[in-house]
């Protein structure tokens, strides 16, 4: 008989850095307190700082994103330079008069240097050809910077000779989000090359630390003003996710150059959402292993009560980049327990899915007073859950798929930063799973599935983050 398991998830609460504002007390979330002191209770890792990516890495068990592997496979097995997309953007270089200008989407990982080193190889162009690179910045974790000067350090010193760094600048100032007049005003420096420049990563870096602006919000700046934006250049988006770039490619197309329009032709590494049919190289496949492909694996169906408008993104991770229905995963409005808490203990005990996962988050919290308030409502959630399905009715896994990294404004109205991010908590409650017999082993959050799973069906082969203590572990640890 399978057992039934609620996934209590407050999303965006982790623990706290020591530069984080304080923001948790234990007289905010006594239910979530007594929780961590009765029973299994442990931190995990957490190396993403939205839900999007969250359910990315807990449904496919996957560490990086999902198109880096992509890149890493196509190289090894030398099919890279094969691809006719590729060989287009080659073809266009050598017979058009423009220049190239690559955008790639950047982070914290080493793998784009390596990734853009095979991609050059290929084009390469002659010495009359110009080759600029261009790179968005998408972390939204203030304390990312000092990795991601190191990146650019490197991608410099690879690239200087072949391919200078144009422009460096934060996601939010192009994406569908960015108010228009920061998308005129980014293409303005863009034709001008007027602007704020710097040469140093590290300096520039610094200031931006110490104003506490987040990565992604960095305002456009200049690295090196020696490239140009002639009426034949080419585009090429070099992203590693689905990002939405409407307002990016009609603000790019309608530049004009006096009385004449451009001629720019444009190429996407993945698939960008805009009006214009731009080719890309490749879709991202579906996944071998999500959540609802397990779920049948047990013989079991899950709920999950989340905010409206995120179903179709969780949905999509859960069936392995597909954007589906499965009879298997069912959806409810959070919004209805919100409205009448008093529901959620009844909705729990008469559902018959095995799993349930009910996805909090503290994600719209606009300052610090916001923030414990939000904290303070979710741990009266968590009471009821618990108070209604004791250890020894249900299992209850309650966990974070990762920490927020934000600047607010706290009581005093002075600018903070609360850093939750890097590592979230991991409670397991189960009257069965006792301190003494059992542990938290080190993992991140791909293991809350996983452990889930376990739980649910213990003939399953997985591996759980809890484990039983084994003798020799008892012997030297507890008392």
């Amino acid at each position: 008989m399978n057992r039934k398991t609620v996934l209590f998830l407050m999303n965006g609460f982790g623990i706290e850095r020591k530069e984080s504002y304080s923001i948790y007390d234990s007289s905010l979330m006594p239910t979530f307190d007594e929780i961590t002191k009765k029973y299994l209770f442990s931190t995990i890792e957490s190396n993403v700082n939205n839900y999007y990516d969250g359910y990315r890495n807990m449904s496919l068990d996957i560490n990086e994103l999902y198109n880096y592997s992509i890149l890493d496979e196509q190289i090894e097995d030398k099919k890279l330079q094969t691809n006719p997309t590729l060989l287009k953007v080659k073809q266009d270089i050598e017979t058009k008069k423009g220049n190239l200008h690559i955008f790639a989407l950047a982070d914290t990982s080493f793998k784009l240097i390596d990734h853009l080193k095979e991609t050059l190889k290929i084009l390469d162009p002659n010495s009359s050809k110009k080759i600029y690179l261009h790179f968005i910045i998408s972390s939204n974790n203030i304390s990312d910077y000092k990795k991601l000067a190191e990146v650019f350090s490197k991608l410099n010193i690879e690239f200087s000779n072949i391919a200078p760094i144009g422009f460096i600048l934060g996601l939010s100032s192009v994406d569908n989000e960015a108010k228009q007049v920061d998308m005129n005003f980014f293409f303005k420096m863009f034709i001008t090359k007027v602007g704020e420049k710097w040469q140093s990563f590290t300096q520039k870096f610094d200031v931006l630390y110490g104003t506490k602006v987040l990565p992604r919000d960095c305002k456009p700046f200049i690295v090196n003003s020696n490239f140009e934006l002639t009426q034949n250049d080419t585009f090429f988006i070099y992203n590693y996710d689905n990002i939405n770039l409407t307002n990016f490619f009609n603000t790019l197309s309608a530049i004009k150059f006096g009385d004449t329009n451009n001629n720019f032709t444009y190429y996407s590494l993945f698939n960008v959402t805009s009006n214009l049919n731009i080719p890309y190289m490749y879709q991202a496949g579906t996944a071998n292993n999500y959540l609802v492909k397990n779920l049948e694996k047990i013989n079991s169906t899950g709920l999950i009560i989340c905010k409206k408008e995120q179903v179709n993104i969780i949905n999509y991770f859960c069936n392995g980049l597909r954007n589906e229905a499965s009879n298997l995963l069912t959806y409810l409005d959070i919004q209805e327990i919100i409205a009448n808490p008093s529901i959620l203990g009844n909705i729990i005990i008469n559902a018959k899915q095995d799993l349930i996962i009910l996805n909090f988050d503290i994600e719209d919290a606009k300052n610090t007073l916001e923030l414990k308030n939000k904290l303070k409502e979710i741990d009266s959630y968590l009471k009821i859950v618990y108070d209604n399905m004791s250890g020894s009715k249900y299992s209850i896994i309650v966990s974070s798929l990762y920490g927020i990294s934000k600047v607010m404004m706290n009581e005093k109205n002075n600018i903070c930063q609360v850093i939750f991010s890097g590592k979230v908590p991991f409670a397991f409650v189960d009257d069965f799973i006792t301190k003494k017999r059992y542990l938290i082993t080190n993992g991140n959050i791909n293991g809350i599935l996983k452990t889930a799973y376990k739980n649910i069906n213990k003939d399953i082969k997985c591996e759980s983050l809890v484990e039983r203590q084994n003798g020799l572990y008892r012997l030297f640890f507890n008392k």
